[in-house]
């Protein structure tokens, strides 16, 4: 897939996604699936900020580590 599409194609397959439930759903059903989905969004933001400052975290320790001396050449 060509990555600078990608955000693009994403943003219309949600719009697609959201007209097709639009159709088939009653307004009550879809202002619960807006809260889920909203939940459910934030969760992965959540998820996803905490695994990048795991991984900075680690990859910062792994670099403040004192480096082995090889010795006397």
């Amino acid at each position: 897939m060509n990555d600078c599409c990608y955000g693009e194609k994403l943003i219309a397959a949600g719009t697609a996604i959201a007209f097709q439930l639009a159709q088939e759903c009653r307004p009550e059903d879809l202002e619960l699936l807006s809260d889920l989905f909203n939940v459910i969004g934030e969760q992965l933001a959540l998820l996803a900020n905490t695994k990048a400052i795991y991984k900075l975290r680690c990859d910062s320790s792994r670099t403040m580590l004192p480096e082995q001396s090889q010795g006397p050449s």
